[in-house]
């Protein structure tokens, strides 16, 4: 089975490493695959994970609301300790999106887009 781009993160690198590494964790437990880009773009250090899942296009859908839901929950947690989450979802076919300013709904919708 090929793996299928989902899209990609940037997250600045003026969060602290352990919240980039739990919303690392919780993609991988949602079955799916993420990678650092050995590729750092627009701001000095800023992260790129890059999200891929191994699977036929009719799950894909299942995959997107998991990652919308990681990404959700993991907004929320850094919004309760006071950490405006800084970074963007990104897609070659689509604008990105702020992950600071976009609503649940809309992110959702964003990573379920085809």
């Amino acid at each position: 089975m090929s793996e299928i781009p989902l899209c990609s993160i940037l997250i600045s690198s003026q969060l602290p490493p352990d919240e980039i590494e739990s919303l690392e964790t919780s993609l991988s437990l949602s079955s799916l695959k993420v990678q650092k880009s050995p590729n750092r773009v627009l701001g000095v250090d800023d992260i790129v994970l890059l999200i891929t899942v191994a699977s036929a296009t009719a799950q894909l859908m299942d995959y997107s609301i998991k990652a919308a839901k990681s990404i959700n929950n993991w907004r929320q947690k850094l919004r309760e300790k006071g950490i405006e989450p800084k970074g963007k979802l990104q897609h070659p076919k689509r604008p990105y999106l702020d992950l600071r300013t976009a609503t649940d709904e809309e992110i959702e919708a964003w990573l379920s887009h085809k």
